[in-house]
């Protein structure tokens, strides 16, 4: 995904946001076989791999859930956006395209052994998501690429740390 806004645009005219679900399933099983396979030479366990990328799909798809629930109600309620969830979530299901930077980087460390590559890549990967997220939220609800990220990232991250300080108070 080289431009996600142009990319998301041409997805929402042809009302095909919610394909975005199979590219996360897809992205989502590669990773977790691939991630298995590092675990499983470690281990020796064979059937790992397709364990690692069941759960990994199942973990992903829930986590995009709550995230892109999240986002669509500050960027709903809080800055009036005029987007839909649904179109949303499977916008957001489109963010792990980035998992394909995540793979080569575990492949670099299984093949090489190289850790710089594979931290460089991962980090790569978690930004490439924090780009598309934010353009996504921004396509959908028509808010400005700022408050965009704001939906995405700073309210959830200031109500985590809110929690964080309340529970630690307690």
């Amino acid at each position: 995904m080289i431009s996600p806004e142009s990319s998301f645009k041409k997805i929402l005219d042809e009302h095909a946001a919610m394909k975005g679900v199979y590219v996360l399933i897809i992205f989502t099983a590669i990773f977790g076989i691939v991630a298995g396979a590092l675990v499983a030479g470690v281990t020796g366990i064979v059937f790992l791999p397709l364990l690692i990328a069941v759960i990994a799909v199942v973990w992903v798809l829930l986590g995009i859930f709550v995230w892109s629930g999240i986002s669509h109600i500050i960027a709903k309620f809080v800055f009036k956006g005029e987007g839909k969830f649904v179109n949303l979530f499977g916008l957001f299901g489109y963010t792990t395209v980035s998992f394909i930077l995540g793979i080569f980087g575990l492949m670099t460390l299984m093949l090489a052994g190289t850790v710089f590559s594979f931290l460089l890549l991962f980090g790569l990967m978690h930004l490439w998501v924090l780009i598309i997220a934010t353009v996504a939220v921004h396509c959908e609800h028509k808010i400005g690429i700022g408050r965009s990220f704001l939906s995405c990232f700073g309210v959830p991250s200031l109500i985590i740390i809110a929690i964080f300080l309340i529970l630690e108070v307690l």
